[in-house]
């Protein structure tokens, strides 16, 4: 039997966004597709996720809040596993128009994915105008969990 190697296309660049986080750990006990998905991308080696500074403080700030040792386990596997991207103000720049003055957390994720290429994991709608305009690629979580059959 051979084995064929895994190509560089096959590797897929994804920022997730602090929602899927929080529908993963919200209830530590329960087994849900968010979780299973939010697993799958930590131990997928053809997955590289991305992120700022900004979004592992939210990460954080939840984890706190859920106060769950599952929540904590799951947080520093992403932070393991996550490269982190200092954004440039070009790529801020492109992604300003799109959001609200107050949602800077958003323009940030949004232009740490047109610098890097990655498509952005949420169920947030504040990213409906950058995907359709194809700045950047939105996934919804049902969306990642059906194209990546979880």
């Amino acid at each position: 039997m051979i084995l064929k190697k895994k190509s560089r296309k096959n590797i897929r660049q994804f920022l997730v966004d602090t929602n899927l986080f929080i529908a993963a750990v919200k209830n530590p006990k329960k087994e849900t597709k968010s979780l299973r998905l939010l697993l799958e991308l930590i131990n997928d080696t053809n997955v590289i996720l991305i992120g700022n500074e900004f979004l592992i403080m939210e990460m954080e700030k939840y984890a706190k809040v859920f106060e769950s040792d599952r929540g904590k386990e799951i947080l520093h596997k992403l932070i393991d596993k996550m490269k982190v991207i200092d954004v440039d103000e070009k790529f801020l720049h492109i992604c300003k128009p799109y959001f609200p003055e107050d949602e800077l957390i958003d323009i940030y994720h949004a232009a740490t994915c047109l610098q890097d290429d990655a498509t952005l994991i949420t169920n947030d709608k504040h990213f409906n105008k950058i995907n359709t305009d194809k700045i950047i690629e939105v996934w919804s979580i049902s969306k990642t969990i059906e194209e990546l059959e979880i």
